[in-house]
This record gives structure tokens, sequence and C-alpha cells, in this order.
């Protein structure tokens, strides 16, 4: 999983949609997180992304992915 913090909006991007709608809910649930776009494929680097229209802390998505790894 990586974010393209240098295009507007935010993409984040990653190989499983579904891990991808399990960071949306974490953003939503844990950081009021809710202007996003829908999880869509990647037709430049294949895979899933989606787009982030409100600010986002770095930090929270880094808390999803170790939360992720510890699993």
């Amino acid at each position: 999983m990586w974010v393209d913090w240098n295009r507007t909006p935010v993409s984040v991007h990653g190989p499983s949609k579904n891990q991808l709608e399990l960071l949306i809910l974490h953003l939503r649930n844990n950081h009021n997180v809710r202007r996003r776009s829908l999880v869509m494929p990647d037709r430049e680097q294949g895979g899933f992304l989606f787009f982030l229209y409100q600010a986002c802390n770095p930090v929270w998505i880094a808390e999803f992915i170790d939360s992720m790894e510890e699993e």
C-alpha cells in the first residue's frame, strides 16, 4: 500500500480492493475522514486506488498498515 501525497487529490494505492476498503473504514471510524472516492481499478499502476478529498494525517494510514502487519 502506498500514498501519493504530491497529487491533488491525494491518491491511496494498494494491491487489494478489500484492504483499501478496510483502510477507508479505519479512517472513517477512527478519524472522521469521510470525503473520498470509491475504490476503483488503478489503470496506470495496477491494483486499486481511491482518492482523499479532505485532510488526512499520514500517521493515521501508518497506524492502519502497522495493525495489518500485526495480524
